[in-house]
């Protein structure tokens, strides 16, 4: 091999041995910058959840506290209502809806009356609002007045049709719209619609200040707040969350509890406050 041929072959060996490690050089960092990207992002992972544990009763209470209109107190409805529909009347269900007597208190002035004209009911010197208007108030009677029908009644199908009822409004109606789209859906769900017009006319006063009783003493002042044997569940919104922490309330489970309804959620997240 002549000196010219030799020095060629030199630098060509130089040349592959720099690119072959400036190549392995890229895969370790490429692989230790995946590798930290994805630590970061399990970093971020929701924390996981303290157990719960309720008091143990033989019929647990199950309060929910609600907005008709808040799009996470219908998340928790949609949660709740396959776990009623598994365990039905094993449950005392008290659905609740959250009402303001003062919304309007820290408005200007110069804006209050237009405040309480749109989210607001007065009767006999007490008002009474609610926070997606007085659209959302008037459903939040309905559906109370709704829920007392099927109380009334020792018929189970009953309850399926108020439970028929609030779902049906929730993918159906807007806070501005549910004045007329209420009515139909009422029907469609079974329900007395004449008996509810008649006890939304005369008892909503007496209802809405029912409502302000039972939150300040709970101090439920959200959208959703769920009470299971009266301890705060704070836990994810899926149907087998629920499932789940109310069943953890019986004295004795039911074998209803062992049926899966689905995957468990992450964790709650969102309200209206």
């Amino acid at each position: 091999m002549d000196k010219k041929t030799a020095y060629l072959t030199i630098f060509l060996l130089l040349v592959a041995a720099f690119l072959g490690g400036s190549s392995l050089a890229k895969v370790k960092y490429s692989e230790e910058r995946y590798l930290g990207e994805k630590i970061k992002q399990g970093s971020g992972a929701p924390p996981t959840q303290p157990p719960f544990n309720p008091p143990k009763t033989q019929k647990p209470e199950v309060k929910f506290y609600v907005m008709s209109f808040c799009p996470y107190g219908n998340q928790a409805e949609e949660g709740l209502e396959p776990v009623y529909q598994l365990l039905k009347n094993k449950v005392n269900w008290q659905p609740r809806y959250v009402i303001y007597p003062d919304y309007c208190a820290n408005v200007p002035s110069d804006q209050k009356t237009q405040c309480e004209a749109n989210y607001c009911y007065k009767e006999k010197g007490k008002i009474y609002c609610s926070m997606h208007g007085l659209g959302e108030l008037n459903q939040d009677v309905r559906e109370i007045c709704a829920f007392g029908q099927a109380q009334l009644s020792s018929n189970l199908s009953s309850m399926d049709k108020w439970w028929k009822f609030v779902l049906l409004v929730n993918s159906k109606c807007t806070s501005q719209d549910v004045d007329q789209c209420w009515l139909g859906l009422a029907k469609e769900a079974g329900l007395d619609t004449s008996q509810i017009i008649s006890c939304a006319q005369k008892q909503k006063a007496a209802l809405l200040s029912k409502e302000v009783e039972e939150s300040t003493k709970d101090n439920a002042n959200g959208s959703p707040m769920v009470f299971i044997n009266g301890s705060l569940y704070n836990g994810g919104r899926a149907p087998e969350d629920y499932k789940k922490a109310i069943c953890s309330a019986f004295e004795k489970e039911p074998e209803e509890c062992g049926r899966i309804l689905g995957k468990e959620s992450a964790g709650a997240a969102g309200g209206c406050n």
